[in-house]
């Protein structure tokens, strides 16, 4: 019976070992690395860099600005300076590597770039940057003088003058970033417009005389602007000045009078003498440009003869002289005139006595308005001359605006 039982023993042990083999074969079944997907890792995104393109170090003062990104593309761009005032608009290329500004930047301004980007990973991130624009070097800036100077008070004729010191070919340009803006002392603002008179002049006068009181500010945006070829705005300007008492003088060349109002009021009536035949006092509205207490006058540097034997040559002194035209128009000291009231014998000057002359020098403005009527002569010379003091005010309103620029 012994024999039996091991072999039946033996048969079990067997059989336990076959499923031993079995389990172990399903369990090695499943680790087979040659029917499963490889595992890989994605690899880590670069960071996006942002600066000016090309590896430019400064932006033109000249060209549009190009931002470039890489390892990424820009959703947005925001440019501005670095005291963030001021936002230089742009747009960024279809590709999204590339921001463009649409106007040139501020000459010697630092700027603040802030971009939305998204990475290779398709992350958004924030970045920022910073560049700096060139400064106009002195040969390549366009120059210019203002009148009348900030701070000052003046007449209520006088226009804003600015003179260029080289000619001005982008006029529209230009004038596009010159602004005034008046306020009367009631609050209401006053209308003008600009006028060229010629590639290096622009003046600005209102549609009538100045309100006394008025304030006025000038704004000359003109940074970076091009005037002209190899010509721009190196930095902006401003100005502001207030328009004093109404002084307005009328001189009736026939009465021989002068009449002086001051605030709408006649003050004052004086006897004076004008031009005299082929030398007449131009009439028209002048304003006054300046004064001095004393003034070397000479027949030659006022183009009527250089002869020393001529009758009509002159060299002396004049005192008391306040000037209403660049050509040499003064109102004077004439005490040696002895027919003030009567004759015009003048070479164009307006005669007053000593007394009454100092009278106006010491009242007297910049910007005060002179009215000369009945001279038998009209302005049409010293309009064709644009002479200041003479030219401004005797101009058509449709005249003026055809010569602007916009």
């Amino acid at each position: 019976m012994t024999p039996v039982l091991s072999r039946s023993s033996a048969f079990v042990a067997v059989m336990a070992a076959l499923a031993t083999l079995v389990a172990g074969c399903s369990s090695g079944g499943s680790k087979d690395t040659g029917s499963a997907a490889p595992v890989t890792t994605a690899p880590a995104a670069r960071t996006p860099t942002v600066a000016l393109a090309k590896g430019a170090k400064q932006a033109s003062y000249s060209k549009d600005v190009h931002i470039a990104v890489t390892d990424g593309s820009f959703t947005s761009v925001q440019v501005s300076t670095k005291t963030g005032r001021q936002e230089l608009v742009g747009q960024v290329s279809g590709d999204g590597t590339e921001w463009v500004s649409q106007a040139t930047p501020r000459p010697a301004t630092a700027y603040r770039v802030v971009a939305q980007v998204k990475d290779s990973a398709g992350q958004v991130r924030s970045m920022t940057s910073s560049f700096t624009a060139q400064s106009v070097p002195d040969d390549k800036r366009i120059a210019f003088s203002v009148t009348p100077d900030n701070g000052t008070t003046v007449g209520i004729g006088q226009p804003i003058v600015v003179r260029f010191l080289s000619a001005v070919t982008e006029r529209a340009a230009v004038q596009k970033v010159m602004t005034v803006h008046a306020t009367t002392s009631s609050g209401q603002t006053v209308a003008g417009s600009w006028s060229w008179l010629n590639s290096q002049q622009i003046d600005w006068r209102p549609d009538r005389f100045w309100e006394p009181g008025t304030s006025v500010s000038l704004s000359m945006k003109i940074a970076g602007v091009k005037a002209a070829a190899g010509r721009y705005g190196r930095k902006d300007y401003t100005e502001k000045f207030t328009i004093g008492a109404s002084h307005i003088t009328r001189v009736d060349a026939t009465a021989h009078t002068v009449r002086v109002y001051r605030d709408g009021k006649l003050v004052d009536t004086w006897p004076t003498s004008t031009g005299r035949t082929g030398l007449e006092t131009y009439s028209g509205t002048y304003v006054v440009l300046g004064k001095s207490p004393v003034v070397q006058m000479d027949s030659c540097s006022a183009r009527v003869t250089c002869d020393k034997t001529d009758p009509d040559y002159y060299d002396e002194k004049e005192y008391f002289a306040t000037r209403i035209t660049a050509s040499g128009t003064f109102l004077h000291a004439a005490d040696w005139d002895h027919q003030l009231g009567v004759v015009n014998n003048s070479h164009g000057c307006i005669h007053l006595s000593g007394v009454n002359a100092k009278s106006f020098y010491q009242h007297a403005v910049v910007g005060d308005v002179v009215i000369v009527t009945h001279s038998g002569r009209g302005p049409q010379e010293r309009i064709a001359t644009q002479d200041p003091g003479l030219y401004d005010w005797n101009v058509s309103r449709a005249v003026w605006k055809r010569n602007s620029a916009l």
